[in-house]
């Protein structure tokens, strides 16, 4: 595991590397899901990284172990000079969830790359987007692309709510193929609600009665604001997918 890393590396040099953050309460969760996409990423980026996948799993949890780690956030960032492992404390808390968030809409625009569907180290958009909506006063701003589609948040896929069915942008969209939002969709389908897949609208988000957000780490985040739109704080739907989180 490295501490340093040299400026001729890829990752000092170009940002180029991808990382996995891994909520770990008792133990490390949905690991095996963190470990197959940080390693799709490395193979469709053609990234020079050698470390075997049970390897760097079994380093996580060998850190996880030495270390007592419980309640963190463990990161996970993987280059071409090696790889590093660090926690840091989960921020959201009751006050977070009983509030909700507000968002707004990122001033970046986002074009078609291959690079946004995967968890890159250069993450230059998603900290300006974040910062931008702290400036303002809200928690994290919305990513749109050029024709005024939703994409997701900074830091978060996102949900809409409307007539008892889930709404949420469809992953043929550059977006992250976040494990928390694969994992919402499962227990839509489990709990027999319908959960749509579409390309929605910036000028959509006045009809939907309740937004919600996910990451690994948050697992679900109501949303009462969006901008000036404002959205109904409690839903049943949302109420059911959080006991099976």
């Amino acid at each position: 595991m490295k501490s340093k890393v040299s400026f001729e590396s890829g990752l000092c040099k170009f940002g180029m590397g991808v990382f996995e953050t891994i909520r770990v309460d008792e133990k490390p969760i949905e690991l095996d899901l963190h470990m197959n996409r940080i390693y799709n990423s490395i193979k469709e980026l053609k990234l020079n990284i050698d470390y075997d996948k049970d390897y760097l799993s079994n380093q996580v949890l060998g850190y996880i172990k030495d270390n007592n780690i419980k309640n963190k956030a463990l990161r996970l960032t993987v280059f071409d000079e090696g790889f590093n492992i660090s926690t840091r404390d989960i921020v959201y808390n009751n006050d977070s969830y009983e509030k909700g968030f507000k968002l707004t809409i990122s001033p970046i625009k986002r074009g078609d790359s291959v690079l946004y569907r995967h968890k890159t180290t250069n993450y230059f958009e998603n900290i300006y987007t974040k910062n931008h909506a702290s400036n303002l006063g809200f928690d994290d701003g919305i990513f749109l692309d050029m024709n005024g589609k939703i994409l997701e948040c900074s830091m978060s896929n996102i949900f809409f709510i409307k007539d008892n069915k889930v709404y949420t942008p469809t992953s043929e969209l550059p977006i992250l193929k976040g494990t928390m939002r694969r994992r919402i969709i499962d227990i839509c389908e489990e709990l027999d609600t319908e959960i749509i897949e579409k390309k929605i609208e910036i000028s959509e988000i006045k009809d939907f009665d309740f937004v919600f957000i996910s990451n690994s780490l948050m697992k679900v985040m109501k949303v009462v604001k969006i901008d000036k739109v404002a959205y109904e704080k409690e839903n049943e739907i949302f109420n059911n997918i959080c006991k099976f989180i």
